[in-house]
């Protein structure tokens, strides 16, 4: 059985690792839930989810297209008198105008059912049904582009902090050492000179001057990041960073160019946008052909002052009643006009067409260019990695000659100011891998997962 202290360490280490949390008002974020909350709150997600919808109830009108289409319409009014004997026993031509002293209801009914449109109807459907995948793949090449941002601000963050201890590290050491020459000047020690007090005091201002600098872009990452994740200004948040560090990943450029086809969503849009087209062009073919109908055509009237009259060569439209259901056929001739719909149809299809050769070669290109991007910042990581831990090695003992005597000041200072160019650049340089790994993720499709919603 696990003991007490080991119980209460896997529950420390649970909230310490949990990527969103909330205490004391204060919501916590990491790399990953900064990449989650973006995906779902980002302002920019609610617009293309709308044209998700859009597509669907384009997709509704299709399929309801297909179902009978019913027209019932009800009218009511005054009615002229009319009676019988003004056509019997023959029809009078001199019945002058009659009497309005009636009123009459009329309900008419209209039923059209297609049965045979020759590809119409099913290539609305089609076109929306893609048309909808078309949206969704938009949706995640816009939440791709959304966690590329993000990583970018996360990193920057990173590194702004790093550069931030860097910075209060060299002004601790510089204060120490404009502390440590005043008192030899004092002294009147033969190696300390005014000259060194005042490079260590122009170091220091300039050392003073970035930390408000990189405090300020501190501040600016941490807002960008709020916004990207939803999350209100004035609400406090703590976004969680670890140091820079180097780190290699293992790449196989050949992969991700032959999964980026599948994985990629500009090429899903390509696809589906492909068989969209396709269907819109047997739509507008289908305006060449018949369309063929069912009609239910009904009409039930009555008036107060009209006598009803039953022979078929004689209709009352006020005072009548008739139902009947036929077969139908429509065309459209319109001499060119079609032929001019169907040809720009097509166009649009073929211009998709262009597009997939497009991606279909500029894709390796792209993902190409990020892995060897990727490769020279690695290598660039790696040197300035030894670079860092030599100026490391000649800071520290020169800092440690200082406190024993055996160091000159400005010793120290130049090791201070190679110590603190060497870190910067090597910071810059693990940042630029990062972002060069983000970068080839995000050409290659391979931050599906980060982008998927949870």
């Amino acid at each position: 059985m696990f003991s007490v202290k080991f119980k209460t360490l896997l529950i420390l280490g649970f909230f310490l690792f949990t990527g969103i949390c909330h205490a004391d008002d204060v919501i916590t974020l990491d790399l990953k839930a900064c990449i989650d909350r973006v995906i779902k709150f980002h302002p920019e997600i609610g617009e293309y989810k709308k044209n998700i919808e859009i597509y669907k109830a384009k997709l509704s009108q299709a399929e309801s297209a297909l179902l009978p289409q019913i027209e019932l319409m009800a009218l009511g009014g005054p009615s002229p008198k009319a009676e019988k004997e003004a056509i019997s026993p023959e029809i009078k031509t001199d019945v002058k105008s009659s009497t309005i002293n009636g009123l009459f209801g009329m309900i008419t009914l209209q039923v059209i059912q297609p049965i045979y449109t020759f590809g119409k109807l099913s290539g609305y459907r089609t076109a929306a049904e893609q048309g909808m995948k078309v949206s969704e793949a938009e949706l995640e090449k816009k939440r791709s582009e959304l966690v590329l941002k993000t990583k970018e601000l996360y990193w920057s963050l990173a590194l702004v902090r790093d550069l931030k201890s860097l910075a209060t590290e060299i002004k601790d050491e510089l204060q120490k050492a404009i502390k440590k020459t005043e008192e030899d000047l004092k002294k009147d020690i033969p190696s300390a000179d005014e000259l060194t007090l005042y490079k260590l005091r122009t170091f220091l201002g300039e050392v003073n001057r970035n930390l408000n600098e990189i405090e300020k872009n501190e501040a600016i990452l941490t807002e960008a990041i709020k916004f990207m994740t939803g999350i209100p200004l004035s609400q406090k948040v703590n976004i969680l960073t670890f140091p820079l560090q180097y780190e290699e990943a293992y790449i196989n450029k050949e992969e991700m160019i032959n999964k980026a086809f599948n994985l990629r969503p500009e090429m899903t849009q390509i696809k589906e946008g492909l068989k969209a087209k396709e269907a819109l062009i047997e739509v507008e073919k289908s305006n060449l052909y018949p369309q063929i109908f069912a009609l239910l055509k009904g009409n039930f009237s009555s008036a107060t002052n009209r006598d009803r009259i039953y022979n078929p060569y004689i209709t009352d439209p006020l005072n009548s009643s008739y139902m009947a259901v036929v077969l139908g056929m429509k065309l459209n001739i319109d001499f060119g006009i079609t032929k001019g719909k169907i040809k720009e149809a097509q166009i649009e299809y073929e211009k998709i067409l262009e597009k997939k050769k497009l991606a279909e070669k500029g894709i390796p290109v792209q993902i190409t260019k990020a892995y060897l991007e990727y490769l020279e910042a690695t290598k660039s990581a790696k040197d300035m990695e030894e670079a860092y831990q030599n100026a490391r090695k000649w800071f520290v003992t020169a800092d440690a000659n200082l406190d024993m005597g055996i160091g000159e000041t400005k010793d120290l200072a130049d090791a201070v100011l190679a110590y603190a160019t060497t870190r910067i650049n090597q910071l810059k340089s693990l940042y630029n891998q990062k972002m060069a790994l983000a970068n080839l993720l995000h050409a290659s499709g391979f931050d599906k997962e980060e982008r998927e919603e949870k």
